[in-house]
């Protein structure tokens, strides 16, 4: 897809740095393009079907095991998305998470708070949350700066 003649592509990325006294540790964060990597190594829970008067099946959501299964596979994803986006922080190395490993994406958390306070987590945390996520700041943010251009070229 091309806009103004020019091809869009690539995704948004969010940079944090957390200063230290030696040197400041710098987090890219890119936004997730798919989560098709995601789907395949942990398929979205379904519910169970019902059997109600009258011989209809229908899906119950309400089954207290797929509520559980769905609030951990919303925390597998989660954890998913934060592992994948600062994946763009050049020599990043895990100790404990592995892509490919369900199991182990949730260690995310572990691994930061060995390393970093909780308002330095927080700020990392929140880069991944602004590099997927189009919040009303950013986008208040992105029509005044188009609008600044836009007087700038009237004036010209």
């Amino acid at each position: 897809m091309k806009l103004k003649g020019k091809k869009v592509e690539g995704t948004n990325v969010e940079v944090v740095v957390i200063p230290r006294s030696d040197e400041n540790i710098v987090f890219f964060c890119e936004a997730v393009k798919n989560y098709e990597d995601f789907d395949e190594l942990c398929p979205k829970p379904e519910p169970p079907e019902r059997l109600y008067p009258g011989g209809v099946r229908k899906k119950n959501i309400e089954d207290p095991e797929f509520k559980k299964a769905i609030d951990e596979w919303n925390n597998q994803r989660t954890a998913w998305t934060i592992i994948t986006s600062l994946a763009a922080t050049a020599d990043l190395e895990w100790e404990t998470v592995r892509l490919d490993t369900p199991s182990t994406w949730g260690n995310y958390e572990k691994e930061l708070k060995e390393s970093f306070t909780d308002i330095e987590m927080y700020r990392i945390i929140q880069g991944v949350l602004r590099a997927n996520c189009l919040d009303e700041e950013m986008l208040k943010e992105a029509k005044k700066n188009f609008l600044q251009e836009q007087s700038l070229q009237k004036e010209k």
